[in-house]
């Protein structure tokens, strides 16, 4: 009777993983005392061009799941709607009910498609 060596290979790799965790702590441990991360660090921020604050809002604000959907071209807006309150202020609701009520009510969109433009009293109400 012969037995076989059979490798546990989720073993192995969970090993793997605290070995190179390891290492990789002491080597940054090493860099830092000898002064190389803030020189490294310091020269990165000089050369990477600095985000706008649009950017900055952007990736603070939260909706990375709506994002990667919106990207993937499979957004959906119930979603959007379930995960995130919006409640409009008095002022803006009142501005929806009122002022592009009345430009809504304006518009004709078999003229503006034929004129390719708005009518001028349209761009005047705008």
């Amino acid at each position: 009777h012969h037995t076989t060596f059979e490798p546990n290979w989720n073993s192995m790799q969970r090993s793997m993983q605290r070995v190179a965790l390891s290492s990789s702590k002491r080597a940054l441990s090493k860099l830092q005392r000898r002064g190389f991360i803030a020189p490294a660090y310091n020269l990165a921020k000089k050369i990477m061009p600095k985000i706008s604050d649009t950017e900055a809002a952007a990736l603070n604000s939260g909706t990375i799941c709506f994002d990667r959907e919106l990207f993937k071209g499979s957004p959906s807006t119930k979603d959007l709607v379930s995960k995130y309150s919006v409640k409009l202020t008095p002022e803006e609701q009142s501005f929806l009910d009122n002022e592009v009520e009345v430009l809504c009510e304006m518009l004709d969109n078999y003229q503006i498609d034929l004129d390719q433009n708005l009518p001028p009293e349209v761009w005047r109400y705008i």
